[in-house]
């Protein structure tokens, strides 16, 4: 592999980084039926620094594993259109090591690009900003949002002019995103609950596609009180619906303009929960919403009736469940 070298060697010996430095540029070649490994490329960083990789692939489906200086592994092919990426808030220094591969394998060339990126803004529950995003980066707009243990929020991010992308980082570096679970358009939709208190996360406002444009971010407190629970089990004796998958029902009364909160947790399978209108209807439906493979819906009843929820599993598992609704 022949690499062209450019490497901003002095980066580390000060601190206080300009805005979106270039602060690694490193040109490499992929192979036909060569060694993936042989692709790897070492960026030194400080903790503390938030840092983009790229891997710009010359007409080439690139491909990223990484693994940051604590440990943490991260791997990704569409961060930017067919370049991979990542954008990660450092909490320890040393080196970063970027593996680069083409998704379909093949041979072609591609240069990797580190960014140091500002320090994010700070966002609080209960607030909208309003943002610009004005040079088509899939980085983005990012921002900090702290919150108590159990606290729980939706972040909502809505665009007139792109395609909103929503990515939230929490404090042990796991990654969600949502492109269109937004209640309109190509709006974006997020839950997240804190497992602590002082917990912070990193949200990212971004356009899916790099365009540019003006957006409204928003964070939301969502109700903690239960007003139902559920205990049960989608299991052989369980009903089947139309697709012949078992599920259970329950039914609750909702006034019109209420606002529900609906959370499934199982261990057992990957949740799925849809809920009807009183003439049958569906109202909402949701997969993975929740944590991990967990479901969460947050609706608005249009109506004064009863309500059906539907819980069932996304393959063909069955199972215990837990099932709440918050109003």
């Amino acid at each position: 592999m022949n690499k062209a070298i450019t490497l901003v060697s002095a980066l580390l010996l000060s601190s206080g980084l300009a805005a979106q430095e270039e602060i690694f540029s490193e040109s490499g070649e992929f192979t036909e039926g060569g060694d993936p490994s042989a692709n790897r490329h070492t960026i030194p960083v400080e903790a503390g620094m938030t840092v983009e990789v790229i891997i710009i692939g010359e007409g080439v489906d690139t491909v990223v594993n990484a693994t940051l200086p604590g440990g943490e592994t991260i791997t990704n092919d569409d961060y930017q259109e067919i370049n991979a990426g990542f954008v990660r808030t450092l909490d320890q220094g040393g080196n970063l090591e970027v593996v680069a591969s083409p998704l379909m394998g093949g041979s072609g060339t591609y240069r990797v690009v580190a960014r140091s990126l500002p320090s994010p803004d700070g966002i609080e529950i209960g607030q909208t900003v309003e943002g610009q995003i004005s040079d088509g980066s899939s980085a983005g707009d990012r921002y900090q949002l702290t919150g108590s243990a159990d606290q729980r929020v939706v972040i909502d991010l809505k665009s007139y002019d792109f395609d909103a992308f929503l990515t939230l980082v929490d404090a042990d570096g796991n990654e969600k995103t949502d492109d269109d679970g937004g209640d309109q358009g190509f709006n974006s939709r997020m839950y997240h609950q804190f497992g602590e208190d002082g917990e912070t996360v990193t949200i990212t406002a971004s356009s899916l596609s790099s365009s540019t444009g003006r957006y409204e971010l928003s964070v939301t407190e969502l109700s903690s009180e239960a007003a139902a629970q559920h205990s049960g089990s989608v299991g052989s004796d369980s009903p089947r619906a139309y697709n012949g998958k078992r599920y259970e029902s329950f039914e609750i009364e909702g006034q019109a303009g209420e606002t529900l909160t609906i959370q499934l947790n199982s261990s057992a399978f990957d949740a799925m929960l849809h809920v009807s209108n009183p003439d049958g209807s569906n109202l909402v439906s949701d997969d993975d919403g929740g944590d991990g493979t967990n479901s969460m819906a947050v609706t608005t009843l249009p109506e004064t009736g009863t309500y059906t929820i539907y819980v069932t599993a996304l393959g063909d598992s069955t199972g215990d469940f837990e099932l709440t609704v918050f109003k």
